[in-house]
């Protein structure tokens, strides 16, 4: 199933943080339309692509974490250790998949199971953390110096869209 951002529902108040919001739920539905894209056969010839977008993917999550746990601090929000205890407990359970999958790979057993599992584990995990923890941060925006503005996911393709962008040249060559 696909992601939908929907400004309201998951906005925190933070332009910039709700566009990393926004580009997630774009790398989280990439995982799944790459997937379907491409076939159970071609596997193995895209396994290489595979760990590449999840090692960018968890890139760009740590990076976001930062920036997020950065304004929970500056505000000093309550709910501050919370969030910072969810995002290391994604990041352990994230890294529980990739080694899964790195062992599926070595094995020469990789099954779209495992692939299906994480973006599984993806969309569930982002969703219900937005919506539990991070939307709380509406409560600083009144004191934020930072320009609050609504994201406009029209403005131009997102990072995960020119990320992905590039395999799916290599898939029409």
């Amino acid at each position: 199933m696909r992601l939908q951002w929907d400004q309201q529902k998951y906005s925190t108040g933070f332009a910039h943080i709700d566009q990393q919001h926004s580009e997630l739920f774009e790398g989280v539905n990439g995982l799944i339309l790459f997937l379907k894209e491409s076939s159970p056969k071609k596997d193995r010839e895209n396994i290489e692509k595979i760990l590449e977008m999840l090692d960018f993917l968890a890139e760009y999550a740590q990076q976001h974490f930062q920036d997020e746990e950065a304004i929970f601090e500056k505000y000093n929000h309550p709910m501050k250790d919370v969030n910072k205890e969810e995002h290391q407990l994604f990041l352990e359970k994230y890294v529980h998949y990739q080694e899964k999958l790195q062992a599926k790979i070595e094995q020469q057993r990789l099954t779209r199971g495992v692939l299906i599992q994480i973006h599984i584990f993806l969309q569930s995990w982002l969703v219900k953390h937005i919506l539990k923890v991070d939307t709380h941060l509406r409560d600083c925006v009144e004191q934020a110096e930072e320009q609050v503005i609504e994201y406009d996911m029209a403005a131009g393709k997102g990072v995960f869209s020119r990320f992905l962008s590039f395999f799916k040249r290599d898939q029409d060559e």
